[in-house]
């Protein structure tokens, strides 16, 4: 376990987003990383105080919000909104890292209430009851307290939550489908090959080639099947890593500055990789099924069932490498979308913003 290096103030940014977005045009025009842009986020000690720590991540939270602003500015290309991902990043496992510590320090005191936020009043609204409606617009960043609710009515706020973040994760691979379509027809290989290094395919190919392979990697996760897995890698919103980490989907990674050591893992290199915000582990997890390679068999048989050719338990049964269990996964998986109904919620769409 590596020891706890001393706390560091975050630096105060004073620039507005058009300046900072400028900053980021230059950083990458001389092709920097922008390792130095925001230094957000502090590496805890065992010896601050409790006030000061909640200041830090109140700091921190602050920050990643700037983050997430700028990262809507207008005119960024894919290589510079990267590169504003990989500091949120950063800055999300350092967040990380300072709720964990600060629960560990509300534990030890047992005076401190928990700082998982209370469910939020606009999650109140109801589900369509055929499955087939429409679902607001309401991006819930952080997952709140459910502790408190009766179970009926903390899996119906988990669903509630996480169908917005499904759905707009969704829409946005169907813009970029989109886009490589009419890359495709453009005969814009430079476009293609952006798309292709995100989705690691490789670049070894004809145009048509390239196409093929894309089309078949940036398609739109099944909802029923990302609800079953936020149920079963996060229990419902309760574990641990969605609480300070954000994470839903128990994505590993072998880098312990990325993510949140597990209490117990099989694998004592591995961290459950931790996002700046729900959206993130939604969209991180989507493309985790996208482009690796070890989910090729699920994606094949996605493809064929979108063309009625295949059934949807052909889909489930290429994920039992998701998990160590294997086969047992895929049964789990099963029985969570049946015993939920969540099939019904494939039609659902989301709300259409308002300008």
């Amino acid at each position: 376990m590596k020891p706890p290096v001393s706390l560091h103030k975050p630096v105060s940014i004073r620039l507005s987003n058009k300046a900072l977005a400028g900053f980021v045009l230059v950083c990458m025009g001389f092709g920097l990383l922008l390792p130095a842009m925001i230094n957000p986020p502090f590496f805890l000690s065992e010896g601050g105080s409790n006030k000061a720590l909640l200041a830090e991540i109140a700091k921190l939270e602050s920050e990643l919000l700037r983050l997430q602003e700028l990262k809507k500015q207008q005119g960024l290309s894919l290589a510079e909104k990267q590169a504003l991902e990989r500091q949120m990043e950063i800055a999300s496992v350092q967040l990380s890292k300072g709720l964990q510590l600060s629960e560990q320090k509300h534990s030890a005191l047992l005076t401190v209430p928990t700082r998982r936020p209370p469910v939020p009043q606009n999650i109140r609204y109801s589900l369509p009851e055929d499955g087939q409606g429409v679902v607001p617009r309401i991006f819930i960043p952080r997952m709140p307290n459910l502790a408190p609710l009766e179970v009926a009515e903390r899996k119906e706020v988990f669903i509630k939550i996480l169908l917005p973040l499904i759905l707009r994760a969704n829409d946005e691979i169907k813009t970029q489908r989109e886009n490589i379509t009419r890359a495709y027809q453009k005969g814009d290989r430079e476009v293609l090959e952006q798309y292709a290094q995100q989705y690691k395919v490789s670049l070894d190919k004809t145009e048509a080639e390239l196409y093929d392979a894309l089309i078949l990697r940036v398609a739109p996760v099944p909802v029923s099947l990302a609800l079953a897995q936020a149920v079963i890698e996060s229990g419902w919103g309760q574990s641990r890593f969605a609480a300070v980490g954000n994470a839903l989907f128990g994505q590993w990674v072998w880098n312990d500055d990325m993510g949140i050591k597990a209490r117990q893992a099989s694998d004592s290199r591995a961290s459950v990789r931790a996002f700046p915000d729900l959206q993130a582990s939604v969209r991180a997890y989507m493309l985790n099924l996208n482009s690796f390679y070890a989910y090729e068999g699920f994606r094949q048989n996605r493809a064929l069932y979108n063309q009625n050719k295949a059934k949807f338990a052909d889909m489930l049964a290429e994920l039992s490498v998701y998990a160590e269990i294997g086969e047992k996964y895929v049964t789990k998986l099963k029985t969570v979308i049946a015993q939920n109904d969540f099939r019904k919620f494939s039609q659902t769409k989301l709300a259409p913003p308002v300008f």
